[in-house]
């Protein structure tokens, strides 16, 4: 099975939160924006700001964030996936959560990989789900 992560799944995993995708890992390969791994860090920083995370945590989350980076093959933002994210789809969907969509979608043309779309966010799941993505997650 090939997937494609957002944030989310990997935001989960990285901080052992109730619910995380199962089989982690199981996969024949793991596909996600550049977007995330910008997503990823910014939200361990903004944790360390807000004095949620000593030191010791930021240092242990940034290399287990890079392990899972290390994992994923990421697809560059262009022109072609920034045009789609930014044109309307059947449900409502925030600018990351229609730039993650988008490049799956641009994903799945392009190669023809069937992906399964991995995220915990409801509002993408349905998105995702819209235009016949299968959803694990959510």
């Amino acid at each position: 099975m090939n997937v494609y992560l957002d944030s989310s799944v990997a935001l989960r995993k990285l901080q052992r939160e109730a619910g995380a995708v199962t089989g982690w890992a199981d996969w024949e390969r793991a596909y996600s924006s550049e977007l995330l791994r910008v997503e990823v860090l910014r939200s361990i920083d903004r944790n360390r700001l807000k004095g949620f995370l000593t030191d010791q945590d930021v240092a242990e989350l940034v290399t287990k964030a890079h392990g899972i980076f290390d994992a994923i093959e990421f697809v560059a933002l262009n022109a072609s996936i920034l045009d789609r994210a930014s044109q309307s789809f059947l449900t409502p969907l925030g600018t990351l959560d229609a730039l993650h969509l988008a490049t799956a979608l641009a994903l799945s043309e392009s190669t023809r990989i069937e992906l399964a779309f991995l995220t915990h966010d409801a509002e993408l799941a349905t998105a995702a789900r819209s235009v016949n993505f299968r959803v694990e997650g959510a």
